[in-house]
């Protein structure tokens, strides 16, 4: 095929056709080769992934000969100088991807909302002026795989472009152009730091893969120096409170017991002490037995599908409304106090906080921590998911103030990409919420401080005392309608002296 005739470019169609090759060539060359590789190695036993391969293979074979066509018509004109007389005008085509991709990527950042599904979330990370990569976005299961090599390909286009030019333009003043068109690429650079800053301060950094995490959490919910596992009742060596002589002893009828995490040594010891133990029982915390354990909505939603009773802080009041939907009676009873608790970083010079500082942060009407005489640092509110025993503790605290949207954070699992309410992550300008023992006994989290409440620290005395405004009730919920005798025994043991004594060597606060 020999060399299109050099004809002149207006500067307008210099700056459209330039562009639009400097566009459309990384998408070819990122999307022809594995969808080549594709096609081939689907052709016999794939067909559906196969035609999808061809159906992309053959536009971005298409696209690589336009790209041939504009680029030796470029390469005609440059050589006969028929080309815009101004440098910059000369290679801002090959900078103009660039620009663009950085300015989409800076405003999909800025823009994006809290929840996004996996599909739509590979598109946001991709830099969508190139032709086909939509698609690849859709089935590649590792967007950096296309986004990293397309941004470096952009780069080096920009760079080898403006070389080409400088080569061909050797009496033209060329510092202008230079220096105008690095200036651009770094403010938008740092306009993209800032937005991902901001998007990163609202979606925290991708978790490790979900079922990993769910595995150490059935085998260590509280950190690294506590398992569920050193506090199965009948275990040789468990950490369980003894009691001697027990009040009660239940020989037949066990009744199946779920309940909170936290909560989980308490009753743990009640049954190991009061259970005349035969044998025969299944005691493991996570996966099922006599006794189980786990979040709080998982805990009342076990008592709703026939467990007889359960140890957790007070339920909600959609939860209590659950249990009016399906006509289920609850018997309610508190059997000890604990303290709602809000904890920061050690290296946090707040130490106090009021309760209207409180619900000023989590409304976000205070977003530093330098207005509550801190570090000039932006405050890190975490939550918990919606039904747990603190979530709702939280909403009883915020009142009538709308709690703003928490925290979230991607979690990949196989074929999704999950978006949830982040867990408190030990951040110098984080602050969470839980509960006292939660945090102090079992979660013994290295590097954390819990905060006073008016100047009230979250001591034994002054949750007796009711000095200490955040405090929650523990509470045994069983349903009217069981008819298990041991069910009423139990309950009435732990509001019985030794029961009220087991709470306290554990580490809640008795009635």
């Amino acid at each position: 095929m020999s060399p299109p005739p050099a004809k002149p470019f207006t500067t307008p169609g210099y700056l459209f056709l330039t562009t639009l090759w400097a566009i459309l060539l990384p998408g070819v060359v990122i999307n022809i080769v594995p969808f080549t590789l594709m096609a081939i190695s689907t052709a016999f036993w794939d067909l559906p992934i196969f035609f999808i391969a061809i159906g992309i293979l053959v536009p971005c074979v298409a696209a690589g000969f336009l790209c041939r066509y504009f680029r030796r018509r470029f390469s005609a004109n440059l050589r006969a100088g028929r080309v815009p007389k101004s440098f910059t005008l000369r290679i801002l085509p090959f900078w103009l991807p660039l620009f663009w991709g950085l300015a989409v990527m800076a405003g999909c950042f800025f823009l994006a909302p809290l929840s996004f599904d996996y599909y739509v979330g590979k598109i946001f990370f991709a830099f969508p002026q190139y032709l086909f990569l939509y698609v690849q976005a859709l089935v590649s299961s590792n967007p950096k795989a296309f986004i990293v090599p397309s941004a470096i390909l952009t780069f080096l286009i920009a760079m080898a472009g403006t070389v080409y030019v400088f080569l061909f333009s050797p009496t033209m003043s060329k510092t202008r152009g230079l220096i105008l068109c690095t200036t651009i690429t770094l403010l938008l650079c740092g306009i993209v730091y800032e937005s991902h800053r901001r998007f990163r301060e609202a979606i925290l950094p991708p978790d490790r893969h979900i079922e990993i995490v769910l595995d150490e959490i059935r085998r260590n919910p509280f950190g690294r120096d506590t398992c569920l596992s050193e506090y199965v009742p009948f275990k040789e060596n468990n950490k369980l409170v003894k009691i001697e002589s027990p009040a009660l002893t239940i020989t037949s009828r066990h009744p199946l017991i779920h309940g909170a995490f936290a909560l989980y040594p308490v009753y743990a010891a009640a049954v190991e002490a009061t259970w005349l133990h035969t044998g025969g029982f299944d005691f493991d915390p996570y996966y099922g037995g006599y006794v189980e354990s786990g979040t709080s909505p998982e805990a009342f939603k076990a008592l709703l599908n026939g467990f007889d009773m359960v140890f957790m802080l007070r339920p909600s009041e959609k939860q209590l409304q659950e249990a009016k939907d399906k006509n289920i009676e609850l018997v309610i009873t508190p059997i000890g106090y604990e303290a709602f608790v809000f904890f920061v970083n050690k290296v946090n010079p707040v130490d106090s906080l009021c309760l209207d500082q409180i619900r000023d942060i989590y409304s976000q009407k205070t977003t530093r921590w330098d207005e509550l005489g801190g570090r000039r640092e932006r405050i890190l509110p975490f939550q918990r998911p919606e039904g747990s025993g603190s979530q709702t503790a939280m909403l009883r605290v915020m009142g009538d103030v709308p709690i703003a949207p928490p925290q979230r954070e991607e979690r990949r699992r196989v074929g999704s990409l999950v978006v949830s309410v982040a867990d408190y992550r030990n951040y110098s300008n984080a602050i969470g919420f839980s509960f006292r023992y939660y945090v102090e006994g079992l979660f013994q989290h290295e590097g954390v401080k819990l905060l006073k409440s008016g100047g009230v620290a979250p001591t034994t005395e002054a949750i007796q005392n009711g000095s200490y405004p955040l405090i929650g009730e523990l509470v045994i919920i069983s349903r009217a309608d069981n008819t298990n005798p041991n069910v009423a025994k139990m309950t009435e043991w732990f509001l019985s002296p030794q029961g009220q004594e087991l709470l306290k060597n554990v580490g809640y606060v008795p009635r």
